[in-house]
């Protein structure tokens, strides 16, 4: 098995387990939310706003990666096959134009071997910064929900309510100020690989052009223009309606909502629906099922393969 056939593995088998805890986070930092308010609420928003599967992550980079090992495997079979070229078996004309032409082929294999690399490193690089926040922010929920069941508990005895109250406010505004250090922190990251993607796919278009390769940028980047606009659409669907946003109309609802939306029946395409923590998706899954159902009737090239042969 190649290193990009183990990273994508490694994070089809992890993207679950990651589904089902941040699902979880979102339904359980609910309650906390809705009963203290304030830094409890802001934390909510934290994870609502970060239902992201770094298991997915580690399938693109392990994708990447593989098409990088495959360009490369083919630049090298291509020099073999040069190298077997002598002036007693093909010499003149025809052979040094063969030549000619097999090193600007072996030049645009490596220049895609290269960009396929980087681009999974830094998928990498994003699911374990990803990863490390998501343990955080499973800590916060854990931390959050005890808070809960301290201040119950008083306000079931009738001692120590407001206490309980206060320090759980006092907690979750300690933790609402390390998430932001973890933002922070995550950002440039994010920055960078953006501008690194960015540059290396007008590098590559401009570099196969030159060499007299011209593809059609819209058949290489369909599915991805098609990826972008539904992570666009999720986002924005999650902002506005988040507690406490510019275009909410409250708090409780939209708690309620956010909870929801990440277990809700969701359509998947060819006509199936799911649930729990295979389904879900932001504002009810209307996003994703959207998508889901364009990609359906969608062309190829803009579409998702349904599966992937490492041929």
């Amino acid at each position: 098995m190649s290193m990009g056939e183990a990273v994508y593995d490694t994070g089809a088998a992890m993207s679950p387990y990651y589904n089902g805890v941040i699902k979880s986070c979102a339904v359980a930092i609910a309650p906390p939310a809705l009963i203290f308010g304030l830094s409890a609420q802001m934390l909510a928003v934290k994870i609502y706003l970060n239902q992201c599967n770094p298991g997915d992550m580690f399938k693109a980079a392990g994708a990447w990666i593989r098409l990088g090992e495959k360009n490369w495997e083919a630049s090298e079979n291509l020099s073999a096959e040069v190298d077997t070229i002598t002036g007693e078996n093909w010499s003149g004309d025809d052979s040094e134009a063969f030549k000619s032409s097999a090193a600007g082929v072996n030049a645009q294999l490596k220049e895609l071997a290269v960009t396929a690399f980087l681009i999974g490193a830094q998928l990498i690089a994003l699911g374990v910064a990803l990863t490390i926040y998501w343990g955080f922010l499973v800590t916060c929920t854990v931390i959050m929900a005890c808070c809960l069941a301290t201040y119950l508990a008083a306000c079931w005895t009738g001692v120590g309510e407001p206490a309980a109250r206060a320090a759980a406010l006092a907690t979750a505004a300690s933790l609402l100020a390390t998430a932001e250090t973890f933002e922070a922190a995550m950002k440039p990251i994010m920055i960078a690989c953006t501008a690194l993607t960015g540059t290396l796919t007008a590098f590559t278009w401009g570099f196969q052009a030159g060499a007299g390769n011209k593809a059609n940028p819209f058949d290489i980047a369909g599915a991805s223009i098609t990826n972008m606009l539904e992570g666009f659409a999720a986002y924005w669907i999650r902002k506005v309606s988040m507690p406490a946003g510019k275009l909410a109309s409250g708090i409780d609802p939209e708690n309620t909502i956010q909870a929801v939306s990440g277990i809700f029946p969701t359509y998947q395409g060819d006509g199936e629906w799911k649930s729990g923590f295979q389904g879900g998706g932001a504002g009810l899954g209307i996003a994703d099922g959207l998508s889901n159902l364009w990609q359906d009737h969608a062309p190829e090239a803009v579409t998702n393969p349904e599966t992937i042969d490492w041929r």
